[in-house]
């Protein structure tokens, strides 16, 4: 919700999604933070009433809007901005309910409930509200409700929320025998802290289980979206297995550890590297699953450990402090820090391999007693307080410094933490750096560390050591037909050379945004979805005879194929997200449609929809949006406002031309409601029959929609018959910036002829 809330103000950039990521795991941190140090110093029945005040402070931040003048000091930089926004709007809801798990499951193991000696099954129940959030948002809510709605409904649910956890504080103060149980509880703390207060060892253990599912979860993601299967939503698939595992884990009848699985795992771990590494993707109907399974067992094991070394209740908070430090770093090293080590999705393979080495090894149990006896032994206690004993005055003291060293170890981590997402955040001078080397540096380090905290075997060691060496020869960029692979915060950019057909192709992932043919006399004809004969090449048939001197205007560069079609009275500016595009496609050595421009052009670097605000109104002749032929729609660049924007920068007589040629989504309805709304003339164009001979020659099949506020403007292609007026639509696709909905345009939902 906070995300297509953000979109329209500050776009798509890296600098925005990398602080908003870095913000919400670091909020959810210190929200386990506090929930341990405040039980910790104050007992929990006086954290209960502290609590109650923090839990009712969010209500006068409801419902969460985000205002626009928060962020117009801070365009260039909007770090700064965006921090600041997300703080006064959300900061204080989120980090109360941060604080929920941890504080409820605390609460619940000083009640007399017959469970409270194990309260861990409740976190099983609360990565079960994760998963409905998951499935529910864009399957129900987003598709029925405004931003608006969703933000009163949100303001709604919160106050339930509050109501509940008071609920659940007057039954910890309301409990039978309460204050024999909480001077039980007060022993038992001080018996349990002095015979299994956790190591620094077991702290890094629950550190690495998390970091390494974390770090898997988002290189799982990115691989499939990127290099497997370019499929809209498929993200959350693996998100939902993510806590899946945690809710297997942690239930009363445990998944996990599961002996089957953990057999087959090492052949499929090992199957899943290889196939990462050497770029094989066919048949997806069958590597798809294989990878999910793969992190599916991996999470499940890992995950399935740390509910096995989980300590008795009074470390409860403790512990999910730790294991929410490593989702953090698994987090940050992927968002942040992987697209600066590694050139290609090199994370995926390399967490793999890290994990395959830890199979097998059991955590540290020495700490933990077995839940059972501890139930035992808390029930014989209470038993003999309830008849007047007491627990002998010679049990150890509680050791002050003990608690003293946990805060000062969590404020250096966190502080840490804190200052590495800066300096990555703002402006790390990648030029200076060898990445590769880094990267390869950093895994040993990571390989030590996990060495520290499982004590490896020497050739469980040296095999691991072994395989990162292997893994970072696929640091090299001439492997196959690969010419060239650069990875911005994007994605993963790649030239690749087909020596049968003598072309240049560029590819994001598995999406062809350009090709070029390298013999002389085809170097300057556009191909692919721009082929003269096909849709856009009617346009600017019509479109040259009639403005041979005018302003064009395309967000979205490619390789600069459209340039092709440009002429020396003519300007033209491409507006381009993303720095690794730019530097590719003004290679010569790689596409030359730049370097032959008869017009002059310029590149500006920067989210298309905000870009283009600072350009003159009533400037353009001609705008063309080349931004929807992956999985990844920027919705905010296709409402009514984005619409409204672009038609202020056009001239009365201007067009709109936009490329809606996708596999998996038909924007098609959406620009017909946009169309109606705004009393807009359409064209469009879906040509799928192209015959073997053009074919050969590099042309694909491709959708184009023309809007324009006459039907004069279209010229020739009024009377062209294979133009056609877009069919009428449903109000229900009228996308605004409050309101969209991706499931209804896709194309598995709706009837008719497809790309």
């Amino acid at each position: 919700m906070i995300a297509k809330m953000i979109l329209p103000l500050l776009g798509g950039s890296p600098s925005v999604w990398n602080t908003c990521l870095f913000f919400f795991q670091t909020t959810l941190l210190l929200g386990y933070g506090y929930s341990h140090l405040t039980t910790k110093w104050l007992g929990v029945r006086r954290q209960s009433i502290i609590h109650t005040f923090v839990i009712l402070t969010p209500i006068i931040f409801l419902p969460i809007t985000l205002s626009k003048g928060w962020f117009s000091s801070s365009l260039d930089n909007p770090i700064v901005g965006v921090l600041f926004a997300l703080i006064l709007s959300v900061g204080c809801p989120l980090f109360t309910i941060s604080t929920s798990a941890p504080l409820i499951q605390k609460w619940f193991s000083h009640t007399t409930h017959s469970r409270s000696s194990d309260p861990y099954f409740l976190y099983s129940a609360s990565n079960f509200g994760s998963l409905l959030g998951v499935i529910a948002y864009p399957i129900f809510l987003e598709p029925n409700l405004s931003l608006t709605r969703q933000s009163l409904l949100w303001a709604i649910a919160y106050i339930l929320l509050f109501l509940l956890t008071l609920g659940c504080g007057v039954i910890l103060w309301k409990g039978k025998n309460h204050d024999q149980i909480l001077l039980i509880s007060q022993d038992i703390s001080t018996l349990d802290s002095a015979k299994s207060t956790p190591t620094l060892t077991l702290k890094v253990q629950w550190i690495l289980l998390s970091f390494l599912p974390s770090s898997l979860l988002l290189g799982v993601t990115t691989y499939l979206t990127t290099d497997l299967a370019a499929i809209p939503l498929l993200w959350a698939i693996p998100l939902a297995i993510y806590l899946l595992t945690f809710i297997l884990s942690f239930s009363r009848q445990s998944f996990f550890p599961n002996k089957n699985l953990e057999k087959i795992l090492p052949l499929l771990l090992a199957s899943l590297i290889a196939l990462s590494l050497l770029k094989i993707i066919e048949p997806i109907w069958l590597f798809l699953p294989l990878h999910l399974l793969g992190f599916f067992g991996i999470a499940g094991v890992f995950h399935g450990q740390l509910a096995k070394s989980r300590p008795n209740p009074d470390y409860l908070t403790s512990f999910y402090f730790w294991i929410s430090l490593g989702g953090v770093l698994g987090g940050l090293f992927n968002a942040i820090a992987a697209p600066l080590l590694f050139p290609t999705v090199l994370e995926y393979p390399l967490m793999l391999g890290l994990s395959l080495m830890l199979l097998g090894i059991a955590t540290e149990n020495e700490l933990k007693p077995k839940i059972e006896t501890e139930k035992l032994e808390k029930e014989i206690i209470i038993a003999s307080l309830l008849k007047g004993d007491r627990v002998p005055n010679s049990l150890p003291n509680h050791n002050l410094s003990n608690d003293l060293l946990q805060i000062k170890q969590s404020l250096i981590l966190i502080s840490s933490i804190f200052l590495l997402a800066c300096f990555l955040l703002t402006g790390f001078q990648v030029k200076y750096f060898n990445f590769s080397l880094i990267g390869i540096i950093f895994s040993i380090a990571l390989l030590f560390l996990i060495n520290y905290g499982f004590n490896l075997s020497k050739i469980r060691f040296v095999t691991s050591l072994i395989l990162i060496i292997l893994i970072s020869q696929f640091y090299l960029p001439s492997m196959g037909s690969s010419l060239v692979t650069e990875r911005s915060f994007f994605g993963v950019n790649r030239v690749l050379y087909n020596q049968k057909e003598n072309y240049h192709s560029l590819f994001h992932g598995t999406t062809l945004h350009g090709k070029q043919s390298l013999d002389r006399d085809r170097r300057n004809e556009p191909l692919t979805y721009f082929y003269k004969t096909g849709p856009i090449g009617q346009v600017f048939q019509s479109f040259n005879a009639s403005h041979p001197s005018a302003h064009v205007g395309v967000l979205g560069l490619g390789i600069g194929t459209l340039m092709s079609y440009g002429k020396p009275e003519q300007d033209w500016t491409f507006y381009e997200i993303d720095p690794s595009v730019k530097r590719l496609a003004s290679d010569p050595q790689y596409f030359t449609f730049l370097k032959d421009a008869k017009s002059p052009f310029f590149i500006i670097l920067g989210d298309g929809r905000l870009s283009i605000k600072n350009a003159p109104k009533n400037y353009y002749d001609l705008l063309i949006m080349d931004a929807f032929s992956s999985d990844s729609i920027p919705t905010h660049l296709v409402t009514k406002e984005a619409i409204q924007l672009y038609l202020e920068k056009l001239n009365q007589t201007g067009l709109l031309a936009i490329n809606i040629s996708n596999r998996h989504i038909n924007l098609e309805p959406v620009l017909g409601a946009l169309a109606k709304n705004l009393d807009l003339s359409t064209l469009i164009q879906l040509e799928l029959n192209i015959s073997p001979s053009e074919k050969a020659l590099g042309k694909s099949p491709s959708h184009w929609v023309i809007l324009a506020k006459n039907s004069s403007n279209f010229g020739e292609l009024v009377n062209d018959p294979r133009w056609q007026a877009i069919a009428e639509s449903s109000p229900n696709f009228l996308w605004t910036d409050d309101f969209s909905n991706i499931f209804q345009v896709l194309r598995i939902f709706q009837p008719g002829k497809s790309l």
